[in-house]
């Protein structure tokens, strides 16, 4: 009984001892590092939600999506899995292109292959030519092969949105993107970086240049933490905080 009871008065210290550590680091990032905002999130043109898989990454930048609606904005919700999204919106539909729920409010589901197909349509033309590409087993391979592309095909797609023209003026006053979960979001957002480090000149590179760009533009894009009171996910949202500042 002695030595079960020492080994669990040890257990509870090494774990108050972590919580502990999590709230210094918590405390430290917050007061060294993170800067108030400048402007609202609801200023800006693109937002980028990520967190821990089930902290409710999904749930959150669906009420950032409505509450921009409520405030007038038209504002594109940008999912990558569509399943768990529809049970936030039963209503809404989505598809590989931009759906309107109401004047204010229009969803889309981003996928890496037809969002790949659809930037094929902007740098190539001809039907013909495209389709005998893109329906090719083994362009498909390389494509899939290629580091990082498919990850540039999602966000590159979310970022167009935020920038897309639509008889003169810009189309969505705000994309809310439900970007993967922190193990990943770190790497995509790094890639329009990568990209204009080793394409050479043309369309790839001139579009990752503008997407690097604004995410760089603290007033028009913003990065959206979401986790719980809870010492793994804390723990990541801090780590992933703190690249993101590096």
């Amino acid at each position: 009984r002695r030595e079960a009871a020492s080994s669990f008065c040890a257990r509870q210290l090494a774990r108050a001892h972590r919580a502990a550590v999590t709230r210094a680091r918590a405390r430290s990032l917050a007061r060294n590092s993170l800067q108030p905002a400048a402007v609202s999130l609801f200023e800006r043109r693109f937002l980028y939600v990520t967190g821990k898989g089930g902290v409710g990454k999904t749930t959150v930048s669906a009420a950032l999506a409505e509450g921009a609606r409520r405030r007038g904005l038209r504002v594109l919700w940008a999912v990558t899995e569509a399943r768990r999204a529809a049970h936030l919106m039963p209503a809404a539909r989505f598809a590989a292109h931009p759906v309107a729920l109401d004047p204010h409010l229009s969803v889309v589901h981003i996928t890496p292959e037809a969002a790949l197909e659809e930037y094929g349509q902007l740098l190539i033309k001809q039907y013909v030519a495209r389709r005998a590409l893109f329906n090719n087993r083994y362009v498909q391979g390389f494509l899939a092969a290629v580091p990082g592309l498919h990850q540039w095909a999602v966000l590159g797609k979310a970022w167009y949105h935020a920038t897309e023209q639509q008889g003169g003026r810009p189309r969505f006053d705000c994309v809310v993107f439900d970007a993967p979960a922190t193990g990943h979001a770190f790497e995509m957002l790094r890639v329009p970086k990568v990209v204009t480090e080793v394409a050479p000149g043309g369309a790839l590179r001139r579009d990752a240049e503008a997407a690097w760009q604004l995410f760089q533009d603290p007033k028009n894009s913003g990065i959206v933490l979401v986790t719980l009171p809870e010492e793994l996910p804390t723990n990541e949202t801090l780590e992933l905080a703190g690249r993101i500042q590096r």
